[in-house]
C-alpha cells in the first residue's frame, strides 16, 4: 500500500484526492436514492416490473459506488501536474487491493495527519 513517507511526501494531493473522492461518492450515493425513489412512485403508479427493473438498476450502481467515485476523483485529478506522482501511487495501490480498502488506508493516513497536526499546534 502507501508508505508513510510515500503520503508525506504528496500530502496535499492524497487530501485532495480523498476529499474529491468523497464528494462524488455522496453524489453518486443521492443518484442511487433518487433512483430507489423514482422505483417506488413507479411501483405506486401500477408499473411493477417497470418500479423492479428501476430498483434493480439502481442497487447494482450503488454497489459499484465506491469504484465510480475513485475512478471520477481520478479522472478529475488527472490534468493536474503536481498529482500525477499521488496518482501513480494510487494506481498502484488499487491494482494490488480492492478501492474501498485503498480508500480506508488513505482516510486513516489523512485522519492521522490532521490530528498530529493539531496537536502540535495545540502544544504551541
Amino acid at each position: 500500500m502507501i508508505s508513510k513517507e510515500e503520503f508525506t511526501a504528496h500530502r496535499e494531493q492524497f487530501e485532495a484526492f480523498v476529499a474529491t473522492v468523497h464528494r462524488f461518492a455522496a453524489l453518486l450515493f443521492g443518484i442511487t436514492f433518487v433512483g430507489y425513489g423514482a422505483a417506488v412512485w413507479v411501483w405506486f403508479e401500477g408499473a411493477t416490473w417497470t418500479a423492479l427493473i428501476i430498483a434493480t438498476l439502481s442497487y447494482l450502481f450503488f454497489r459499484q459506488f465506491r469504484r465510480l467515485s475513485v475512478n471520477l476523483a481520478r479522472v478529475k485529478l488527472t490534468p493536474r501536474p503536481e498529482a500525477r506522482e499521488m496518482l501513480l501511487l494510487v494506481d498502484q495501490a488499487l491494482d494490488d487491493h480492492k478501492p474501498h480498502q485503498v480508500l480506508a488506508h488513505l482516510e486513516g493516513q489523512v485522519g492521522a495527519a490532521r490530528k498530529q497536526d493539531q496537536d502540535a499546534s495545540s502544544t504551541d
